[in-house]
Formats: C-alpha cells, sequence, structure tokens
C-alpha cells in the first residue's frame, strides 16, 4: 500500500514585543526544530508581535498548503493581535502550543507564555474554533508525540476532504443502513461517490484476457487452496481484480466498494470475495455497496497508513465478538498463508477463508442521527476464532476480538452490522478528528 506523505504544518508564532528579542527568537527556533525532528513538513511565519505583523501572517496562511495551525505561543500576548491573525481559520485545525518554562543556570525562567494561553484557549473555545491544547518546551517528547498525532489527524481530514469513493451499483439486499445523504458528506466530511453500475465490471472483465493475469498467478502458489480451486478459477478472479483496479485507477478513487449480492454472486456467477481481498493489500476496498462502511475503512486507512478490513458481527459472548464478511478479507491480515475455498451455497466463485492474525485492532463503524453523523468506535485484542461457518457455506475469513470496554454497552450502540477493522489502536485519533469534524463520538 502506497505510504502516506508526512503532514504540514504551519507555525505560526506569537510573542510580546516588550520581552529580549534574542529570548523569544530562541523558543522560536527550537520550536521549529523540535517540530522538524518529529517528522513534519514545517513552513513558518515571522513573529506576530505588533498589529503591523498580523498582515503578512495573513498572507502566508492564505497562500500556503498545509493540514494544520501551529499557533505558537511562547510569550504573553496580546488576544486581539492572536484572533485578529487566526479567525479566519478558525474552521481549519488549529493546535494551540503554549511553552511553559526554560532554564538558564538552574534557575527557571518565564515568558508568561501559560498565563496568554489560558486567555487563547477559553477564547478559542468560546469563539468555537476547531482547536486542541497543549503545552510544554520542544525537548518534551510526550509533548511532541501529541503534536504529531494532532497533526496526523488534520492530515487525515484533509485528505478526507479530497477523497474520491466509488460506488460500483448500490446497497446490497436492502441494507437502509449502507446507504448515505451524499450531500451531507460532502458538507461534513468530505468525501465525494462516484457512482457507476457493476455492468461496468463485467465489461472490463470480459475485455482482460488470461495472459495478462499469467504473473499474478505466482502469488497463488503461495495459497492453501481448497477443493475445486482450479488454475481456472484464479484466473477468473484475476481477471476481475485488474478489471476493478483499471477502473479506480482511471476514475481516481481513493476507495471503492461493490455490490456483489445478487448480480455478481449469481447471475454473473462471479463474487468478488477474493478480487478484493488482493486488492486490499493495495488500496481501500470493500464490498455490498456499504457507503458507511466504506467511508469508515478510509478514516482508518488514513489514521494508521495500512490496510483496512471489515466483518459483520456473527457472535458476542461477555468478553468477545466475532467478526468476519462472507468470504472477503485483505490477505496480508491472514495468520498463516492465505486459504482459498470455492463458494458452495449461497455464492459462486471463490473466497477467502483466512483466520486473521492476532494483534491489537480499532473498530470503527459510521452512522447518522438526526441529520448528523455518528462514529463508534472500540478496541480490543485480534484472536484467532473458534471452528466456526455459516450454514452450508465454506469458513469465512473470521477474527474474534476480546473487546477493550463493555460488550453490552458496544452492542446498544451498533449501527450497522458491519465494522470496519484496523490493526493498532487509534481511538484516541478518531475521537481528535470527530473534534475537528464536530461528529458525535461514541467510544465503547
Amino acid at each position: 500500500m502506497p505510504e502516506l506523505s508526512p503532514p504540514s504544518v504551519i507555525v505560526i508564532p506569537f510573542a510580546y514585543p516588550d520581552y529580549p528579542s534574542q529570548d523569544v527568537q530562541c523558543q522560536i527556533d527550537a520550536s521549529l526544530r523540535a517540530l522538524e525532528r518529529a517528522g513534519l513538513n514545517v513552513a513558518a511565519s515571522a513573529p506576530v508581535m505588533l498589529p503591523d505583523d498580523v498582515a503578512p501572517a495573513l498572507q502566508m496562511l492564505r497562500a500556503a498548503d498545509y493540514d494544520a495551525i501551529i499557533a505558537l505561543v511562547v510569550s504573553w500576548v496580546e488576544a486581539p493581535l492572536f484572533v485578529a491573525t487566526l479567525r479566519p481559520f478558525f474552521n481549519e485545525p488549529i493546535l494551540l502550543w503554549s511553552h511553559t518554562i526554560f532554564s538558564e543556570n538552574g534557575v527557571g525562567l518565564t515568558l508568561g507564555a501559560l498565563p496568554a494561553a489560558g486567555v487563547l484557549r477559553e477564547t478559542l473555545e468560546e469563539m468555537e474554533a476547531r482547536f486542541a491544547f497543549v503545552y510544554g518546551m520542544p525537548e518534551e517528547p510526550t509533548l511532541m508525540e501529541s503534536i504529531r498525532t494532532f497533526a496526523r489527524v488534520a492530515a487525515a481530514r484533509r485528505k478526507l476532504a479530497k477523497a474520491r469513493i466509488g460506488l460500483l451499483g448500490y446497497a446490497s439486499m436492502g441494507m437502509y443502513t449502507g446507504t448515505i445523504d451524499h450531500t451531507q458528506l460532502r458538507r461534513q466530511l468530505g468525501p465525494e461517490i462516484d457512482h457507476l453500475d457493476q455492468y461496468e465490471v463485467v465489461v472490463r472483465y470480459e475485455k482482460v484476457g488470461d495472459q495478462e493475469v499469467e504473473g499474478w498467478l505466482k502469488e497463488a502458489e503461495r495459497w492453501q487452496l481448497g477443493e475445486g480451486v482450479s488454475p481456472d478459477e484464479l484466473r477468473k478472479a484475476f481477471r476481475m481484480a485488474l478489471a476493478i483496479e483499471q477502473i479506480a485507477r482511471e476514475r481516481d478513487w481513493d476507495a471503492l466498494t461493490i455490490k456483489c449480492q445478487y448480480e455478481l454472486s449469481r447471475t454473473f456467477g462471479l463474487a468478488p470475495c477474493v478480487p478484493l481481498s488482493i486488492l486490499g493489500d493495495r488500496s481501500v476496498v470493500s464490498c455490498e455497496g456499504d457507503l458507511p462502511l466504506v467511508v469508515s475503512q478510509l478514516i482508518l486507512h488514513y489514521l494508521t497508513g495500512e490496510p483496512t478490513s471489515y466483518g459483520d458481527l456473527h457472535n458476542v459472548t461477555a468478553t468477545h465478538i466475532l467478526l468476519g464478511a462472507c468470504g472477503f478479507a485483505p490477505l496480508c491480515y491472514a495468520a498463516a498463508a492465505p486459504v482459498i475455498n470455492k463458494h458452495t451455497a449461497l455464492y459462486e466463485g471463490l473466497l477467502n477463508s483466512s483466520p486473521y492474525k492476532p494483534g491489537r485492532v480499532t473498530l470503527l463503524r459510521l452512522g447518522a442521527r438526526r441529520g448528523r453523523f455518528k462514529l463508534h468506535v472500540a478496541a480490543g485484542d485480534a484472536e484467532l476464532p473458534p471452528p466456526f461457518h455459516e450454514v452450508g457455506c465454506p469458513t469465512y475469513p473470521f477474527v474474534n476480538v476480546a473487546l477493550d470496554g463493555n460488550v453490552a454497552d458496544f452492542m446498544q450502540h451498533v449501527p450497522s452490522q458491519h465494522y470496519a477493522i484496523a490493526y493498532g489502536d487509534v481511538r484516541e485519533e478518531i475521537a481528535l478528528l470527530c473534534r475537528l469534524l464536530d461528529i458525535e463520538l461514541i467510544r465503547d
């Protein structure tokens, strides 16, 4: 999967003109060096200390390309100068970073930054800016980690605003919760939905020759193939994967979901389970035309930089949730060599039967209530699933999650049966993203 670019920040330093200029500049320079060492792309304006400094800072903000603004407070600040500079950008992610004290010859010294931040933090809150507040000196590792997290979340917000999601078909099997308010999505989160019929996949698939995927068959040599999985079946899966990938590239999609049931899985006779499992290693893909789900997967990808999956809720105990889709999961999620079987009862084509590898995971699902979006998030430990399958079907790619929180509470909040899954714990990042996007957070 392509690596995400480092977050970009623009730093606007604020200071007071009556403090020694060398002390002020020393604190600013140390802050900029620390941000660069933290792996951020950094641009900075000259310090804003006087009314004449506001216009140049505004000009730079309007011209710059950035994910977040860092309002750097290194001394006392006149609040009207701060507001005059940043008020036009209160809908952008702003990180208010206040210095505390520094030392010289074993003596703690202050330029009055934290008292100023007390005024500015409340000012931002009362003016309903999209902001977070951190404090500390540049050499503090925990502070830099907090700043990196904010920048990463701000970058995810910006990527969402520019994202294009491909919808091939519509929500499967009458799933009300698989649909979405298109204009609300564009307004509040940002992604565009680009809709095509699944017939586009059929036409493109029929144009892909077997010779175009012969090289892909090498990949299948490491797979564990079930009964009836022939080279011809594998070629069909690879041809569909290539067809979908070509469409996504041409349409400039950042993610996609496809209605598999029942036009592809029965009428056409080729479920896209394995094609999507192949593509899931290198792009954000999903099935059943579930738009809130694929948006959830895209959010997790932008926060982790890793492939994402999803699963249906199949069983709950006092401590665990069993999840699995009916044949899809990125092959890189497999606990061992991928297991590929043939659909037997409900659909035609191949499916991924690989259990998930152990590790920490985040579960996420976008929903809506009274015209506003909400995000339900939880985390836990992925464990190998117990023996289990749907009646008449091969085993699906399952994962048994030992939930950190209360399972009963989680179940009372489910917005749908599908949950996006990603390795790693990004609950704090999700909470911050909800603040920046003004989305209700439900955390279990």
